[in-house]
């Protein structure tokens, strides 16, 4: 559902979230994602609520197998962190917060670039700019064709999310650079709130992202595994209940 336009100019969205019990709810593909290919950029922006988990690593996404691939996580020291190897194993890409973030009622909105032909990345948390000195940013290849893509959990199967999620955007391949306040707006609003990203997400780049997993205000939470991007459709373990907020309230 599509309301008003919000302050920085670009039409709200209400949507609603999914709830990850932190102990056996998550989704995998089962597959590889389809289309995906290697490349030196990508974007990733999420909403998610942190309910618990404080102090452990907890995984919103893992297109990973061990020792590859592509992730972005709540690390136990409390801060997000997005790692990306390429095929031999090597981690070239490592981007941190520099703020903590546990345990609270308040919705948080992760949004990262990179490109590493150019050595540029960014990490925005609620839109400001939270990305540690030193990140890793080499000059190779990410390897984003992995055997399966799991959402609210890892391959590991023992790092689950405990919180919500919303609004999840996955895009491989594509890059922006959000210094630039208007590709910001693209994803959240100045009033901090979630904008329409598209029915198949393309509408920040204008090429739909391989991931893009939305609720429309009231929908079927179960619907959060069916993949409004090209890559195709999870399947949900455990039980997702509808979250009791979402970032557009």
């Amino acid at each position: 559902m599509i309301g008003a336009a919000g302050p920085g100019g670009a039409p709200l969205i209400v949507c609603d979230s999914a709830d990850f019990d932190g102990t056996n709810d998550s989704m995998a593909r089962g597959a590889g994602l389809t289309g995906a290919a290697d490349s030196k950029t990508g974007i990733l922006s999420a909403w998610c609520r942190l309910d618990g988990g404080d102090g452990a690593n907890i995984y919103i996404l893992s297109n990973s197998e061990v020792g590859t691939g592509v992730t972005l996580f709540r690390a136990a020291a409390n801060i997000f962190q997005i790692n990306g190897m390429n095929t031999a194993g090597t981690f070239i890409l490592q981007l941190a917060s520099t703020t903590t973030y546990t345990t609270a009622a308040t919705w948080l909105h992760v949004l990262a670039s990179w490109n590493l032909a150019t050595a540029s990345a960014s990490l925005y948390i609620n839109g400001v700019s939270d990305l540690a000195g030193g990140p890793t940013l080499t000059d190779d290849t990410i390897d984003y064709t992995k055997t399966d893509c799991y959402i609210g959990n890892a391959f590991t199967g023992t790092v689950d999310w405990n919180g919500c999620l919303a609004e999840f955007y996955f895009a491989p391949g594509q890059y922006l650079d959000f210094s630039l306040v208007a590709n910001r707006r693209k994803f959240i609003d100045s009033a901090g709130k979630p904008v329409h990203l598209g029915t198949t997400g393309a509408l920040p780049t204008g090429t739909a992202p391989l991931v893009y997993l939305h609720l429309d205000d009231g929908e079927a939470v179960a619907n959060f595994a069916t993949n409004r991007g090209t890559g195709g459709n999870f399947s949900i373990t455990g039980t997702l209940d509808t979250g009791s907020t979402s970032p557009s309230d």
